[in-house]
């Protein structure tokens, strides 16, 4: 495959910082509000990065499509450690997951994400 053009890499890494900074507006607003279930979305994010000190990396694995809409697919790990503990529970999340993003003027969004319970609290 050939790599992703650089500003969709540079979108896919400032999401997985904000992710780990704690940012959950930031991640957010990376998606498209009209995804079918944004708002579980949003709602699950937010409650994980209450809980959890998230790290976040993504890989992409497939990549079509051109400057106006691409469909990849993402190697996206996640490794959660609970805030509230010492020596809280961690845990490693590994998905390949299937995602759409689409220009909205010079920004590209996220309009479609499945499995949307990949950040499920």
């Amino acid at each position: 495959y050939a790599d992703p053009p650089a500003d969709v890499l540079e979108f896919f890494r400032t999401a997985a910082d904000a992710l780990a900074t704690d940012n959950a507006s930031a991640f957010l607003e990376k998606f498209d509000r009209n995804l079918p279930e944004y708002a579980t979305l949003r709602t699950e994010v937010q409650s994980l990065l209450a809980a959890y000190d998230v790290g976040s990396t993504i890989e992409v694995v497939s990549d079509e499509g051109d400057n106006q809409k691409r469909s990849l697919e993402l190697d996206w790990l996640l490794l959660t450690s609970e805030k509230a503990a010492n020596h809280g529970a961690s845990a490693t999340r590994r998905r390949i997951v299937k995602c759409r993003i689409e220009r909205r003027g010079k920004q590209w969004k996220i309009t479609a994400l499945e499995p949307i319970d990949f950040f499920k609290y």
